[in-house]
């Protein structure tokens, strides 16, 4: 997904892009399809076990969410909340699926020490302002709940102590999530590609996969390069999954998102913005994440606004009204770049990983994929070599294809607006 006069900032400066064959093997163990986080962790962990693996993207590496995303990293926690989570399968079960999101955290935070990867990785934790009083008690009883059951360290930041933390006087007051942090996705991904390749993995790109016949020996793809055989097909292609991936494709709505950068600021802007450098996000149905680039030099905003038919006026419109809501000294700052992305949403807001349709899959993240989609891909291919410590508390969860597949994509952007238009009239009535 991209329009027209489209720039992504991680695109700069991150190093080149790797090297990549756009004619496929004849034969291989496993044919991923999505040359992204999930994908190319799966792959890195499945070569170095031995097997031969092949790698497929029909653009480039990390061309879809990978290097588009906020690179903000943290437990993620759930869309449904705690009370939702509670309701839909009780509180020891919701206990371990909000644990895993600590769990991913641990493993993002291991592996890219134990690989070596300049990735500008800083746990520098996250600020969450609260749009409304009530949001504000809300958000302590939740942390509250977090901290004494899964252990998940945060502490409360009253308003009158708002400005120690944010150069806003929006919110009244916020928490902030110790475990979070920042990451610079397409550095993170070039390294885990290069890793993954080290490791004798193939990647192909750009080479896309246009069709899938399942065979006694396995399943015989069609690609843009030529047919491949496979033992095992993995489907890693999460929000950018078409027909060419039914199977995933099926069970996950696509949603659009915008982001853009603020900048270059001086470093006393920065300064005011966010004087300890955190990572920032806010309550609300439909909220705007935003974050100091990794060099301290301008600020990212992303969020549903920006995103959709438009002109890059009116694009840019929409970024500067959502960013003086809460930045108001932002009104005459240059917006250097203007991006969008596709996540990728669930039935029940859960990621999912497994075998289904006759595929391997790991997706679905719901707006939560830096953190647990190398987490899911390496989960992933431990299940499919029979390794211990592959289980999640997310395995016994069914992944559902989506009712009425078809009309998911214009049923979510309504309910987004419906709960634009609550999140507004909040907002409204907050005195």
């Amino acid at each position: 997904m991209s329009f027209a006069g489209e720039t992504v900032y991680w695109l700069e400066g991150a190093g080149p892009a790797p090297q990549t064959a756009t004619s496929p093997p004849a034969r291989v163990d496993v044919a991923i399809i999505g040359a992204g986080y999930t994908g190319l962790s799966a792959a890195l962990h499945l070569a170095r076990a031995g097997r031969s693996v092949a790698v497929f993207d029909a653009r480039a590496v990390g061309f879809g969410a990978s290097s588009r995303n906020g690179g903000m990293v943290g437990p993620g926690l759930h869309k449904l909340g705690i009370s939702g989570l509670i309701n839909a399968y009780g509180e020891k079960r919701a206990v371990a699926l909000l644990r895993e999101g600590l769990n991913a955290v641990d493993h993002l935070e291991a592996f890219v020490a134990a690989e070596g990867i300049d990735c500008d990785l800083a746990l520098v934790g996250r600020f969450r302002g609260a749009r409304t009083d009530a949001q504000y008690e809300a958000l302590l009883r939740e942390c509250d709940w977090l901290r004494d059951r899964i252990g998940l360290p945060s502490h409360p930041v009253p308003r009158a102590d708002q400005r120690s933390e944010i150069g806003s006087d929006f919110y009244r007051g916020g928490v902030i999530y110790q475990r979070d942090g920042g990451v610079h996705p397409r550095k993170m991904l070039l390294g885990l590609a290069a890793r993954a390749a080290e490791a004798g993995a193939q990647i192909i790109a750009p080479c896309a996969v246009t069709g899938m016949q399942g065979e006694a020996r396995g399943t015989v793809l069609s690609t843009t390069g030529g047919k491949v055989q496979a033992r095992e097909v993995v489907l890693a292609t999460n929000g950018y999954s078409d027909g060419r991936a039914h199977a995933l494709n099926r069970r996950v709505v696509p949603l659009e998102t915008g982001a853009c950068t603020v900048g270059p600021l001086t470093p006393a802007q920065m300064a005011d913005l966010s004087p300890k450098g955190r990572m920032h996000g806010e309550s609300g149905r439909v909220f705007m994440w935003y974050r100091p680039t990794p060099d301290g030099r301008s600020f990212i905003f992303g969020g549903r606004f920006g995103a959709g038919k438009m002109t890059p006026d009116a694009r840019k419109l929409a970024y500067r009204q959502a960013i003086c809501r809460v930045y108001p000294q932002l009104a005459d700052s240059p917006i250097s770049h203007m991006w969008t992305g596709l996540i990728a949403m669930t039935v029940d807001h859960s990621p999912h990983l497994g075998h289904h349709d006759g595929v391997w899959m790991a997706g679905g993240y719901n707006g939560s994929g830096v953190t647990r989609s190398l987490y899911f891909g390496t989960k992933l291919a431990r299940r499919m070599l029979g390794e211990p410590e592959a289980d999640t508390a997310f395995d016994s969860l069914p992944f559902k294809p989506v009712p009425f597949r078809r009309f998911a994509p214009w049923g979510a952007g309504m309910l987004v607006r419906w709960y634009q238009m609550q999140d507004d009239r909040e907002l409204k009535g907050r005195g």
